[in-house]
């Protein structure tokens, strides 16, 4: 975040500020090739805005993420323009040309934070795939506590910080997630958990949307929204982790052929079969069955 500033400030939202106040500004540089392996906290602080509060960027490192305290502003990303109300959440794509910038009538004061890792961005689709990057918390979750812990952390330095920001940026895609999924973390709705265990019980089955429709009593359309707001993902990719997790169990729990696991776990083939699984995996069937029991390759 930056500074556009002038005049004098106050630090009630009763008054309109007229210069950017930064009640706390927090910054880590991690460990040569820490962000390489594992996540971390770049910058961050709270800021009470001024009217003509604005940040634009063509792009920038890691992700901005900004919680709005108070008043309201904007998040321009990934071509949108999400307004932001107290009590949200807006991720920034910083990848892309962003921007962020007060409500002139009614400037926000903001918690924000940058976390910077492996793939900051993938983080950002797992959690909102096409949808907007922004969630509404309720009082009762809201993660002010959090920023609380992370600028204590952040303020301390203490050698164990690197590890530290890694939990903590994990802590903080847990509570997005529960925001998003609403009461739908304990509570898949019906026609979902039918599905989910028809598919589980008979992962052979080719599963088309008509057959999901049967057992959901909903549209096709409606049964995948149901997948993509509780499960994050299609109803296609979620059985092809299924039937990959049942592969592996029986990769090593059977001596049967891959033909025979590639058939029992509803893919059509066996080349089809270890496709789908050296591309979720990394390595083919075989190769990681021997790996998993410590057997040696065939001379």
């Amino acid at each position: 975040m930056g500074k556009w500033t002038n005049g004098t400030a106050s630090l009630y939202k009763t008054r309109m500020l007229e210069k950017t106040t930064f009640l706390e500004s927090l910054h880590y540089v991690p460990e040569p090739g820490w962000t390489r392996t594992a996540f971390s906290v770049l910058r961050a602080g709270k800021v009470a805005a001024a009217p003509d509060y604005r940040v634009a960027r063509a792009v920038h490192p890691g992700q901005d993420v900004i919680y709005c305290l108070s008043g309201g502003g904007t998040v321009e990303t990934l071509g949108q323009r999400l307004e932001v109300r107290p009590g949200q959440l807006a991720w920034i794509a910083n990848e892309a040309p962003h921007a962020h910038m007060a409500d002139p009538a009614d400037p926000w004061t903001v918690l924000w934070f940058r976390l910077d890792g492996p793939d900051p961005a993938a983080l950002r689709a797992k959690l909102f795939g096409d949808g907007p990057p922004r969630v509404a918390f309720a009082e009762s979750a809201n993660p002010a506590a959090w920023f609380d812990r992370l600028f204590v952390a952040m303020r301390g330095r203490d050698a164990r910080l690197d590890l530290r920001l890694n939990q903590f940026v994990a802590e903080f895609l847990t509570m997005v997630d529960h925001a998003l999924a609403g009461t739908a973390a304990q509570n898949v709705p019906a026609p979902l958990a039918a599905a989910l265990g028809a598919m589980r019980a008979d992962l052979g089955l080719p599963w088309s949307a008509s057959d999901l429709s049967a057992v959901t009593g909903l549209g096709h359309s409606q049964t995948r929204r149901l997948f993509r707001k509780h499960l994050r993902t299609g109803p296609r990719q979620w059985l092809i982790r299924e039937r990959l997790m049942h592969a592996q169990a029986l990769l090593v729990e059977s001596d049967a052929p891959l033909a025979e696991i590639a058939e029992q776990c509803g893919f059509c083939d066996v080349y089809h079969f270890g496709r789908e699984f050296k591309r979720s995996v990394g390595i083919a069937p075989a190769a990681w069955r021997r790996s998993e029991l410590g057997a040696r390759p065939k001379a």
